[in-house]
């Protein structure tokens, strides 16, 4: 016989966004239960790229102490091409600094630590529960969702239900939210290893055949992401680490001896990268967050980035309905979506345009990708704008005057103040506090 619980809000995964949710609700004391299915922290590589929104959602969120002891800040990425005899044909700088706020910087943070983190802060608060391993299996009715935890099910009476867990949400699935989906033509090899000393900033470093992402974590490690097209993994895995070694080393000659120290197949995890976004993220009193409401391509390092803002976002605006005293008209939900939708659809774009950049292999593509990289960098109109929009900031979206800038026409700075107009405020991210009415 099964047996049955009651919570104000249930979350189906427990990774960054479901975590993040959690303990924004139990610091608000609103009883809110967690299930994930996986055991421990989980072994597959999820995102380590901190934007700075999310740095200052930590703030607010009071776990910046314990957040700052474990990143490796990144204020600049260097992003170069070279040519198949490692001749520089392009290196120019895109830097965080530069914009006009306090948290001016990114950072590396690893995974597991973060999620560690975000588990132990809730932890503190008794209206957080954790059920680990559990999974998901169906809703029943409008309240009340079925789960299964050591073999038995049971049932979960929850007034509003989160789906969190991923590209392949049951959650989602269990209330018929649809996805538009879109897959490339190339893949990524990841692994972390010892990483050179001369290796400070961010590298993404391009020849006519493939692309290198470098990026340092703390403790003298590197995060390496390496664009492999769909054939070549069975090749590499067939000739050997050396033939993954020299690639690395082709691209950045300084990662000899370092790329070196990996010595398994069973290190370098695979990673098939997938574009897809829910067609709405609310269904009555279900809400879909993270992966299981968009999954962007990697390139941009927005993927965790977006499933925490979501989350932070979602988070306030339930505490308000519990605030007004309506945690039951759920078509107030709908506002997470006014908030969220364009921002992460707008991103999701701005991803998918840096992935098509290095989608094509040949000299002819890479010397247009030249061109459109250094046009984006050594405008300060359209650098500026571009860094405001992936450090989570604000949202400026590219039109025809940037087509003219980058061609010497029309202006080719923005002022401070201009930035400033199209920067969120709190307005912009919780509506529900300045306005009565949806």
């Amino acid at each position: 016989m099964s047996t049955k619980t009651k919570t104000e809000v249930f979350i189906a995964g427990g990774g960054v966004a479901g975590l993040t949710l959690a303990l924004k609700l139990a610091k608000h004391q609103i009883d809110v239960t967690v299930v994930e299915k996986q055991q421990g922290m989980g072994n597959v590589y999820k995102g380590e790229l901190l934007q700075p929104k999310t740095l200052s959602i930590f703030e607010e969120l009071e776990i910046s102490t314990q957040i700052n002891k474990e990143i490796n800040p990144l204020q600049k990425i260097v992003t170069k091409e070279v040519d198949e005899k490692n001749r520089q044909l392009l290196e120019v700088v895109m830097d965080y600094s530069r914009l006009p706020i306090e948290n001016n910087t990114a950072a590396m943070i690893p995974h597991n630590t973060l999620k560690e983190i975000l588990l132990n802060e809730a932890n503190r608060y008794p209206h957080f529960h954790l059920l680990q391993p559990a999974a998901f299996l169906r809703k029943e009715g409008t309240n009340e969702v079925v789960i299964k935890r050591e073999g038995l099910e049971s049932v979960i009476e929850a007034n509003i239900i989160i789906g969190a867990e991923g590209r392949g949400s049951k959650v989602r699935k269990s209330v018929d939210i649809p996805l538009k989906q879109s897959t490339y033509t190339h893949q990524f090899l990841t692994v972390t290893f010892p990483s050179p000393p001369s290796l400070v900033d961010g590298e993404m470093i391009g020849n006519h055949e493939r692309f290198l992402g470098l990026f340092p974590l703390p403790g003298g490690e590197v995060r390496s992401v390496l664009l492999i097209r769909g054939d070549e993994y069975k090749q590499m895995k067939k000739q050997g680490l050396e033939a993954f070694y020299e690639a690395y080393i082709q691209l950045k000659p300084e990662l000899e001896g370092y790329v070196n120290q990996i010595k398994s197949w069973k290190d370098i995890q695979l990673m098939v990268p997938i574009r897809h976004t829910v067609t709405h993220y609310t269904e009555g009193n279900v809400v879909i967050i993270g992966d299981a409401a968009h999954s962007v391509h990697p390139m941009a390092g927005e993927g965790m980035n977006l499933a925490i803002q979501d989350a932070y976002v979602l988070g306030d605006l339930i505490s308000w309905m519990y605030e007004v005293r309506r945690p039951s008209d759920y078509e107030l939900l709908k506002w997470f979506e006014d908030v969220r939708g364009e921002r992460v659809e707008y991103l999701s774009w701005l991803s998918h345009q840096s992935a098509l950049i290095y989608n094509l292999r040949g000299h002819i593509p890479q010397k247009l990708r030249v061109l459109a990289i250094k046009r984006l960098a050594l405008n300060k109109r359209l650098h500026d704008k571009q860094m405001m929009n992936i450090a989570g900031i604000g949202l400026w979206k590219f039109g025809l005057t940037d087509g003219l800038s980058a061609f010497g026409f029309g202006k080719r700075e923005l002022s401070e103040k201009v930035l400033n107009k199209h920067m969120f405020n709190k307005k912009d991210d919780f509506p529900w506090r300045y306005k009565k009415k949806r």
